[in-house]
Parts: C-alpha cells; sequence; structure tokens
C-alpha cells in the first residue's frame, strides 16, 4: 500500500524509482491519499493503482481543484511583476510578492499531469488487510482541510499523518479548524506511536505532537489578545512572530514563520464566525501579505547576523 504521491510527475516518477527493488514481489495494491490537497495526489496516475482511497471530503476537494490551480498561480506571479513596473504601483511592493511565488512554484512541472481521483471513498473509519497485516485509517478531518485522514499500523506502532503532522515546519490552516486539528493530535497521542511520518518534515514521535498541539494552543491564545486589540490580522501576525515570548517558544526555529500569518487570518475569520469559504481573491491578498512578512523577516534576520562594523 502506498499512501500519497507527490506534486508532480518527475518527482512521483524518482520517488517510485527508489521504491522498485522493494516492490519486485509485491506491487503496489491500493493508494490511499490523505487528504485533497495537490501535493500529496497529483502523481497517482503513475502508480498503476487500481483503488485509490479517500475520505469523501477529501475525494470531493480533488474534483473540484486540481493543476490548474498552480499554473493560475504563476500566471498570478506574471501579473504581479507587470505590477511592480508601473510606477503608480511600486509602493504596493508586488514583486516581492512575485519572487514569493516564483519560489514557491520553481521546484516543480505541474505538465502532463492527468487528475486520477479516488476510486473509494469513505467516511469515519475503514481497515484493510495489506498482505496480512491490519492497516487502520482514520477520518480526522476537518482539520488541516475538510477530508484528512490518518493511517495506523498498529502492529508496528506507526502513523501515517499527512498534513495533520508538520515536523519542523510552521503548518498552514486555510479552511480547516484549529480546534479539530488539536483534536485529531490527540487521537494520534491516543495511539501511542512510536514513529510518526508527517506531512512535511523528518520522521517524529509523540514529542513531535506535542510541540505541534502546543503550537496551535500558543497561536490561538495569541492571536485571540491581537483581535481583542482590533489589530488587522497581518499586523497582529507580525506582532505574534516577532515577539519575545514567540522567540523563546520551540517553534521559532521551524521553517516558515510568515505562514503565520494565513493561520492567524483564519483565526480572526473563526473570531467573527465567518462561515463562507475563503474566496480566490482573498487567498491571493494573503498570500501577498505572507510574502511580504517574509521578507521582512528574512531583513530582520540579515541585519541581526550581519557582522558588526566601526570602533568600539
Amino acid at each position: 500500500m502506498l499512501v500519497d504521491t507527490l506534486w508532480d510527475l518527475p518527482r512521483t516518477a524518482a520517488m517510485l524509482a527508489g521504491f522498485r527493488p522493494m516492490l519486485a514481489n509485491a506491487p503496489i495494491g491500493p493508494v490511499v491519499n490523505t487528504h485533497g490537497d495537490g501535493d500529496h495526489w497529483f502523481g497517482n496516475q503513475l502508480t498503476g493503482a487500481r483503488e485509490i482511497i479517500a475520505t469523501r471530503s477529501a475525494a470531493h476537494r480533488m474534483r473540484r481543484h486540481g493543476p490548474g490551480e498552480m499554473k493560475k498561480l504563476r500566471l498570478v506571479a506574471r501579473c504581479f511583476r507587470g505590477l511592480s513596473r508601473l510606477p503608480t504601483m511600486g509602493g504596493h511592493r508586488w514583486e516581492v510578492a512575485a519572487d514569493y511565488f516564483e519560489g514557491m512554484m520553481a521546484p516543480f512541472d505541474y505538465t502532463g499531469i492527468r487528475p486520477t481521483h479516488p476510486t473509494t471513498r469513505f467516511s469515519g473509519r475503514m481497515n484493510l488487510d495489506v498482505g496480512g497485516r491490519r492497516v487502520e485509517l482514520m477520518e480526522v478531518g476537518p482539520a488541516h482541510t475538510a477530508g484528512d485522514l490518518i493511517v495506523h499500523v498498529p502492529d508496528e506502532r506507526i502513523v501515517i499523518a499527512g498534513d495533520i503532522v508538520f515536523s519542523g515546519v510552521t503548518p498552514v490552516l486555510w479552511d480547516g479548524s484549529v480546534r479539530k486539528w488539536i483534536a485529531a493530535c490527540d487521537r494520534i497521542l491516543t495511539l501511542k506511536p512510536e514513529i510518526v511520518v508527517p506531512g512535511h518534515g523528518p520522521l517524529t514521535d509523540a514529542a513531535g505532537i506535542e510541540a505541534l498541539r502546543h503550537y496551535w494552543e500558543f497561536l490561538s491564545n495569541a492571536a485571540r489578545r491581537q483581535f481583542s486589540l482590533e489589530r488587522p490580522a497581518a499586523s497582529a501576525a507580525a506582532a505574534i512572530v516577532t515577539s519575545d515570548e514567540y522567540q523563546r517558544q520551540p517553534f521559532a526555529t521551524w521553517v516558515g514563520p510568515e505562514r503565520t500569518l494565513i493561520n492567524v487570518n483564519s483565526l480572526y475569520r473563526k473570531f467573527l464566525k465567518v462561515r463562507s469559504h475563503m474566496g480566490v481573491l482573498e487567498r491571493l491578498n494573503v498570500l501577498r501579505k505572507t510574502a511580504l512578512l517574509a521578507e521582512k523577516l528574512r531583513l530582520e534576520r540579515q541585519t541581526a547576523t550581519a557582522p558588526k562594523t566601526g570602533t568600539p
């Protein structure tokens, strides 16, 4: 059984080539997609799997969001680059967003992808027999996304967590739920895994789950305080990640601290009881502000590490 594929066909092909020696006598049977984000399923077509399994909610998202979205984001980056050259638009620093978007896209090739969707959809729980081994699929969304699942291999005490777990990487929340994300972390902890395979970052264990859980608790409280001060989400996120309190936390060293702006924006929507999904233009504006925060943090790091000059 294969859990998840990758963003594009070249990377998925390389992954499968690496697996080939182990697959000679045990070819891939079912493929499980942990959720509907493309970096976990765009390579499905290369597996040759007759059965692809996902939750109903994840399958619904996969039908609505495909590789075309990523190609459009490249077009948006080019538009931002053009706006940056207009004298009247320079103050918005469109070039920073263009650099950020292009940097996200640069490693990946979205050509040739034929969206290959789940053939088996479930809600709640599904148990599989994989070569005589019990494998448990457990729906835990909406958390990171609406349709998250985790894969539990009880006899090995392994949990393959998809994007419920980011290890050493700042997590991202758009339309999910912090409360249910924390509950999903708790559910993994009740399984007492020895090894947790995250959606992003290196292998971890229960300590990694606790660290992620702490991040969400810290951020929820910090965002609530900023909200009560009536600060806009972008200003609140910048204040949080540059605060002494944040810098004392273990997650201060995680990759991508600027993503906290996305998370704070999503928390603000919950505080305001906004029930509609975030529209495309709003998402792009949040990403643009995220790029600006990334640039601000980068410049501050440069200043902090620059060699001191002058006479003492």
